[in-house]
């Protein structure tokens, strides 16, 4: 029997005890530093560091666009936005061009931002 490692179960147990709020703020953390990284590999030139940043990237935005719920007012517009999103991550991806990524990464820093607000209110 393989041993346990006691911190990824202590991270696994703090990812199943987050509200919905958090959940979704800490994937757009994790895709904000991927595109940095990614970013920071392309300047160095490392572009199996890039691809291997951006592919987790690609990973997160398709996360998102499939746990959205139907039925809201938003959840279309939001699903348009993430297909954009992934378009563009996999242009840069191929391309190995940072000014796509630059291009994105504003945007989903606003999103992040705002659902950081949204998720306040949630616990309130």
């Amino acid at each position: 029997m393989p041993a346990t490692n006691p911190y990824q179960n202590y991270k696994q147990q703090a990812v199943y005890n987050m509200t919905p709020p958090e959940l979704l703020l800490l994937l757009y953390d994790e895709l904000v530093k991927r595109i940095h990284l990614s970013m920071g590999a392309l300047e160095k030139q490392d572009v199996g560091e890039a691809h291997r940043h951006l592919l987790r990237a690609q990973d997160i935005v398709r996360y998102l666009s499939v746990t959205l719920k139907d039925g809201y007012e938003i959840s279309e517009p939001m699903d348009k936005l993430y297909d954009y999103f992934l378009q563009r991550l996999v242009l840069a991806n191929v391309r190995k061009d940072r000014a796509v990524l630059a291009e994105i990464l504003p945007m989903i820093e606003e999103l992040r931002e705002a659902w950081r607000q949204a998720g306040k209110s949630y616990r309130e």
